[in-house]
């Protein structure tokens, strides 16, 4: 039985809830789009790029549901990285009115059937995982996270004290915490401390920033100070907390940045993508850079993704946080709703020709260097 909800917390629930039924009335964000538009790997295939010739190295970026990534580097695949994936996905209607009655929790039952039908992100190697990053406490990243602790015994999460708070009573994932407010790149004049994942990578935290969910408003704003006695109850218990984005480099062998892989899991404004650009600036140099975008709410702030590939010039983008997470995942995919990708796909051509990419969950990029 759950506790009962205090007046301020019905409050703010049925103030989330309004906004998000308000913006949802025109059809522009109730109909999900055609994933066509933007051309995504189906399951099980494996897209490679990259010019070299012999290439040296290489590392494979399996997509696994929403903005779900597992990250498999060729020279040492005991050192994975992962972004959480999400699979529960509660629907528009459960989510304007089952959430207020029942509240929202992992769907076990299909969590299970999505880790075994991804043949590329197999139980094997999530057992070795190193670090999940979290850029956000948003429900979409974190609400799945602790049932899969048990498939991520050598794993440490990495996201901020809101995150670690909220997740304080996943009892998989104890002792394995790690706030990265105090490591975290701001600016070229704090660029950040480097994380040692293993011997050939490592991960660094920049200040990020999350658009706009609906107009100005941006769902389950806020910070968990302290640590939780019980997971979330609803998906607007999973607070937004300091937003990050993550560097994380893949060494050669001779300590050198072969390839680097940028990832933020939301749309941010011209000046945190400045600010987060020049902290990148002061890195090493790396023969290949993999930029990973997210779709959903990208033109709720101006300029992006634009600016940010001007910047950064990746050799490769790959866009994440596309599918329709109001959805099964194990219905046929969907573009997320509210976005116009053939809008998101003619900027991403304009400025990257064809070098970008999106992905069907189980599907992978092999970028090469």
């Amino acid at each position: 039985m759950y506790a009962p909800v205090g007046v301020a917390t019905s409050w703010r629930r049925l103030r989330h809830t309004a906004v998000l039924a308000l913006g949802l009335v025109g059809c522009h964000w109730v109909r999900s789009g055609n994933p066509a538009v933007v051309a995504p790997v189906a399951a099980a295939q494996v897209k490679a790029v990259g010019d070299c010739a012999p290439c040296r190295d290489s590392v494979d970026i399996v997509a696994m549901g929403v903005h779900g990534f597992l990250m498999v580097p060729w020279r040492d695949s005991t050192e994975l990285v992962m972004t959480p994936p999400s699979y529960t996905n509660p629907t528009l209607p459960w989510m304007l009115f089952g959430n207020w009655l029942l509240g929202s929790h992992p769907n076990s039952a299909r969590i299970e059937r999505r880790l075994r039908d991804l043949s590329a992100a197999s139980f094997n190697r999530l057992a070795q995982v190193r670090a999940v990053l979290v850029g956000h406490g948003h429900y979409d990243h974190l609400m799945d996270l602790p049932y899969l602790a048990p498939y991520l015994p050598n794993a440490t999460v990495y996201g901020s004290s809101t995150v670690v708070n909220m997740l304080a009573p996943a009892r998989g994932f104890a002792g394995r915490l790690r706030s990265v407010d105090s490591s975290a790149g701001i600016d070229a004049s704090i660029p950040g401390q480097s994380i040692a994942i293993g011997r050939t990578v490592t991960v660094r935290a920049i200040a990020w920033a999350h658009a706009p969910n609906i107009g100005s408003h941006v769902i389950a704003r806020g910070e968990r100070t302290t640590p939780r006695t019980a997971l979330p109850r609803g998906v607007f218990g999973w607070k937004l907390g300091r937003v990050y984005a993550y560097a994380i480099d893949i060494l050669d062998a001779d300590g050198l940045v072969g390839g680097r892989i940028v990832v933020h899991d939301a749309a941010a404004p011209p000046d945190v993508v400045q600010r987060a650009a020049a902290v990148i600036g002061t890195f090493p140099a790396a023969r290949s850079t993999t930029l990973i975008i997210t779709a959903a709410n990208f033109d709720q702030v101006p300029q992006y993704p634009e600016l940010l590939l001007t910047l950064l010039a990746p050799t490769h983008v790959l866009l994440g946080h596309w599918e329709d997470f109001f959805r099964s995942p194990e219905k046929p995919e969907r573009v997320v709703r509210g976005i116009r990708a053939r809008t998101l796909a003619d900027h991403l051509t304009r400025v990257q020709g064809s070098r970008w990419t999106a992905l069907n969950a189980g599907a992978t990029l092999r970028v090469r260097w």
